[in-house]
């Protein structure tokens, strides 16, 4: 057989090849042992750069000769790390629509990774000066700059200052990364299967669903210089292999890990970090020199007491921070006493014998560590100390009802928590709103949660903080229906390390139907914001003491997440049992929703009869509830139904309606998904300027709301409304950002309508351009801002308005 011209797109010349032997992408996926939608990608340009094995298994798929196998590996495009211009789009929205985007929003090219603020990562400076560390940091970057040392795990005992080095390390080495720069706190991780999952999401990455996380995160790294600074994985080294394979698998990844204890894996280069230097002697110029005085007088003043070295005092702070074996958090920790105390004092409470100093079976730093962390004890009152140590129980940052809610009814924390706050014993955290957050160093909790077991009263914290998160999930779960749909997000992501031992724990009481609950009640926010293979984990554990109300919300859950990962397969077989259940459940409120997700399965499947069956049960079950937005959410998958079945008349007439009632809702994810269904309906009967009128204002909601699902949708039906008013630059430029957007989220597209019409506009666009003009606007696409975004779409719908000759 003729050899297929070595050179051109790889799209180009595996679909030729496929053609030229007359085989489906169904019939080559399986000689090639790969899957059907991998073959299509590949053809449709959205994967431009297999990996060899992948390009092997095609050509002794098609049973290549040695002509055309050098012809198909040749036309695979080396791999460009230079660095993109520009900020690329906003990775971290996150937000599902039951009318899935379309197929074009694939991998992204490479170039630079996705930021969740919309930028490539770029560290923001430190917030504290790293005091004393000029030699280690030094070395650090040297040895990152090397090239030879991809995997450097910070070690040394808690409270050294690991992470405040790593993040300088971080900060200072990032311009030297082009791909990006990012760190990943996995001080709330307990499970090492979570750390790949964690990585990814820190990277604005899809929380990959039906794949091995480590194989859906290593596409996204290969070719790209990468730093990575994964911090506090002490917990975590059974995750060291995994993280040894990824170094392996992308020579261009430099991962800085911080633990206590090194990983032992072959790649692993360690870097001891020792407490800092103290003083040789007690004369002012030793003292003044020393980096842990420094430190210390640093952390003094910031709380309020600047201190100088004086003759007198030279001594006693010497003593002080000898007395603390020079280690950071230990000296961070004793600094606010020197508002209060002399040096001379502070030293003296220091040196007094306490519980501390008896823990002979601990390292010599840890004891110090217990010691000093005692003496703060002493300065507190009985309330303060009880408060402190019911902390503990709270994973991540947490606001003042939770600590509220893990405390005796009643009970006024807040001077306490002022006590404690000015003792650095609880530091300020960010918030999502207006609420103030709060957080306890890892070593800091662990000592409180050591105190709180000593206590008695662990059992019965923990108690509490499940109660109370089971409590919240259960509430948000209405306000995910309404306007305040956002607010409600950002707060559940605040507190999501919280939502998490709050399930764990009640798996752990076996009170199934409350972790069925809780789970269920927020798997939209799970969907939305990135958790989705985690959120099916959790409700795959789900136990057997579950009632049927309690199963029919874990269902709810895994039908919501499988349509978000468009696992169709999963979905109906999901359904068959949920509807069986819902059958038995006399609770409309409840199983219109699970009917609905059953329903929008079978649309999704092409069953189109079950769904119209479905369908109408879940519509009559959500308005004899009141669950308008569930009602809303039936309507408009009546209206994919219409669609799937080439019915535009009923679709046309429902439409309308349900766009008019998402707008009184007030829910900005329901009213972009009615926008964007309406905008498919009006491309198919080919009125350019309402589609032009519904996604600019689907995509100002998206942008504002950041929804990457309803955004990623809109996108490709955007571009391929910028090809049909003849603007295909703008066109490669939308479905470039489209793809980008949709790297950011678990989405697998999977409605036939939109994935048809998308596929349709690429085809055209890519003609209508040629490959090098369509890949240059693509990438300029990729690395687009919100702004740009926002911009881009402007142009295509008041072109679209005007008509095709503006």
């Amino acid at each position: 057989m003729e050899a297929v011209a070595a050179s051109g797109d790889f799209a180009v010349v595996l679909r030729r090849l496929r053609e030229s032997r007359s085989l489906t992408q169904e019939e080559l996926a399986e000689r090639a042992g790969l899957t059907a939608k991998a073959i299509g990608a590949l053809e449709r340009g959205e994967r431009r750069r297999p990996y060899p094995h992948t390009v092997r298994s095609l050509a002794d798929g098609l049973a290549l000769g040695d002509d055309d196998r050098a012809a198909l590996v040749a036309a695979v495009p080396g791999r460009d790390t230079t660095p993109r211009v520009g900020p690329t789009p906003p990775a971290a929205l996150t937000l599902s629509s039951p009318a899935s985007p379309s197929a074009t929003q694939g991998t992204a090219s490479p170039g630079s990774l996705p930021a969740p603020n919309g930028s490539r990562y770029a560290p923001a400076g430190p917030m504290t000066p790293c005091i004393g560390r000029d030699g280690e940091l030094a070395e650090l970057l040297a040895v990152i700059s090397s090239g030879t040392r991809r995997l450097v795990t910070i070690t040394g005992p808690g409270g050294v200052g690991k992470t405040r080095l790593a993040m300088e390390v971080l900060h200072l080495a990032a311009p030297d990364f082009p791909g990006g720069a990012q760190g990943v706190d996995l001080s709330a991780v307990r499970e090492p299967t979570l750390v790949v999952p964690r990585i990814a999401a820190a990277l604005g990455l899809p929380d990959a669903v039906g794949i091995e996380p480590l194989d859906a995160l290593v596409p996204h790294l290969i070719g790209l210089r990468v730093l990575l600074v994964l911090d506090n994985l002490e917990q975590l080294t059974k995750a060291a292999p995994v993280l040894a394979g990824l170094v392996a698998r992308c020579p261009d990844l430099v991962v800085v890990a911080t633990s206590r204890a090194p990983l032992r894996v072959r790649a692993e280069h360690e870097f001891v970090l020792g407490p800092l230097t103290t003083p040789a002697a007690d004369d002012v110029d030793a003292v003044a020199s020393s980096p842990a005085v420094a430190l210390l007088l640093d952390r003094a003043a910031a709380a309020g007491s600047p201190t100088v070295v004086t003759d007198a005092d030279a001594p006693a702070l010497a003593a002080i921070v000898r007395r603390l074996d020079g280690l950071p958090l230990a000296v961070e920790l004793a600094a606010p006493g020197l508002r209060l105390l002399s040096p001379w004092a502070l030293l003296t409470r220091l040196e007094q014998p306490g519980p501390g100093a008896s823990l002979r079976d601990l390292p010599e730093r840890h004891r110090t560590m217990a010691a000093v962390l005692e003496w703060s004890m002493d300065l507190l009152e009985p309330e303060e100390i009880a408060l402190f140590e019911r902390l503990a129980v709270l994973s991540g940052g947490f606001s003042l009802d939770s600590i509220e809610a893990v405390t005796e009814e009643g009970a006024d924390v807040l001077p306490a928590l002022g006590a404690l706050v000015d003792q650095s014993l609880v530091l300020r955290a960010p918030s999502p709103d207006q609420q103030p957050r709060f957080r306890l160093l890892e070593p800091v909790r662990q000592f409180a949660m050591q105190r709180l077991h000593a206590s008695g009263l662990a059992t019965a914290t923990a108690d509490r903080h499940a109660a109370h998160f089971h409590a919240r999930a259960t509430a948000s779960a209405a306000l995910l229906d309404g306007p305040d749909l956002v607010a409600v997000l950002n707060r559940l992501d605040a507190d999501h390390a919280n939502l998490r031992s709050a399930y764990l724990r009640l798996l752990e009481l076996d009170r199934d139907g409350d972790a069925a609950e809780l789970a269920g009640s927020i798997w939209l926010y799970l969907a939305l914001r990135g958790h989705a293979r985690e959120g099916l984990a959790w409700l795959e554990r789900i136990g057997p003491g579950a009632s049927d109300v309690a199963r029919c919300r874990a269902l709810t859950g895994r039908l919501g997440l499988q349509l978000l990962a468009g696992d169709t397969v999963s979905m109906r077989s999901d359904a068959h049992v949920a509807v069986a259940l819902a059958g038995r459940v006399a609770e409309p409120a409840v199983t219109c929703e699970l009917l609905t997700l059953a329903g929008q399965a079978a649309v999704f499947a092409g069953a189109l009869d079950d769904a119209d069956e479905l369908l109408a049960r879940a519509l009559v079950q959500a308005e004899a509830a009141g669950r308008r937005w569930v009602a809303v959410h039936t309507r408009l998958a009546q209206c994919q139904l219409a669609l799937v079945a080439n019915d535009l008349a009923t679709a046309g007439l429902i439409l309308p309606t349900v766009v008019r009632a998402a707008r009184e809702i007030g829910n900005a994810f329901t009213l972009a998904t009615a926008l964007n269904v309406h905008a498919t309906l009006t491309e198919l009967l080919g009125d350019e300027p309402a589609t032009a009128t519904l996604l600019g204002e689907a995509v100002a909601l998206s942008l504002a709301a950041r929804m990457s699902w309803t955004l990623g949708y809109a996108l490709p039906a955007l571009a391929s409304l910028a090809q049909r008013v003849g603007d295909p630059v703008s066109a490669a430029w939308l479905f470039g950002a489209g793809a980008s957007i949709s790297a950011a989220d678990a989405v697998d597209p999977t409605f036939p309508v939109s994935r048809a019409l998308s596929d349709r506009g690429l085809d055209a666009t890519r003609a209508a351009l040629g490959e090098l003009r369509f890949t240059h606007a693509w990438d300029a696409g990729r690395a687009a801002s919100d702004t740009e975004i926002q911009a881009r779409a402007a142009v295509v719908t008041t072109r679209a308005g005007r008509g095709r000759s503006a």
